[in-house]
């Protein structure tokens, strides 16, 4: 599964239409696995060269795995494979090119997990320059002057002010939240945080 994702992020990156590609990966551990695969290939096509004709039809599915034709008749073209590894583990290491975006809700346990994932980019060598916070209770006048905008601009049709004075539910999940927030502000200093308000109703696509 991990290589034929990677397959088609390869085709993507070739195919003039688009400009840039979004890939919506699974939870941390599916994604981890999906990016250790350029470097896991990378040593198993060094392993198989040394043995290329006992294990030439694993090289061949491979191949078929990355898009590649059939190679010469000795054998598949192991340098070609090579490259094309080697190309896409430059392009995920390049911040010019590449931003992994982390979304995480402000809970703490989603916040220690996010931690974890950064971590484990940065040993891959994968830029992670924005994190999105999800699902914030927001005071509906901060929204609105945070995007330019008066309350009676809509705002209020989706995004509905927690009762702070009255609501024993509202005051401890905005504790919740704000003790999160502000572990993950310190966590992720130099880097874009993002914040998205928590809905009042479910979005669709219309």
């Amino acid at each position: 599964d991990e290589a034929a994702a990677m397959r088609q992020l390869l085709e993507y990156l070739d195919d003039p239409r688009f400009e840039r590609v979004v890939v919506d990966t699974a939870p941390t551990g599916h994604t981890l696995r999906l990016l250790q695969l350029p470097e896991m290939l990378d040593s198993m096509v060094g392993r198989v060269a040394k043995l290329r004709d006992r294990f030439s039809g694993m090289m061949d599915g491979m191949k078929g795995m990355f898009g590649m034709g059939d190679g010469p008749a000795g054998g598949p073209d192991l340098d070609e494979l090579q490259d094309r590894i080697e190309r896409l583990r430059r392009v995920l290491q390049d911040p010019a090119r590449t931003d992994f975006r982390v979304v995480m809700v402000p809970e703490e346990m989603s916040v220690v997990e996010s931690e974890r994932l950064v971590a484990r980019l940065g040993e891959f060598g994968i830029p992670v320059q924005t994190l999105v916070v999800n699902r914030v209770m927001e005071d509906l006048a901060e929204v609105a002057d945070v995007e330019g905008a008066d309350a009676d601009d809509g705002f209020d049709d989706w995004v509905v002010s927690p009762d702070l004075d009255s609501c024993a539910f509202c005051q401890r999940r905005w504790g919740v939240q704000q003790n999160a927030l502000g572990r993950a502000m310190e966590l992720f200093r130099g880097r874009d945080v993002k914040r998205v308000p928590l809905l009042a109703d479910e979005v669709r696509v219309e």
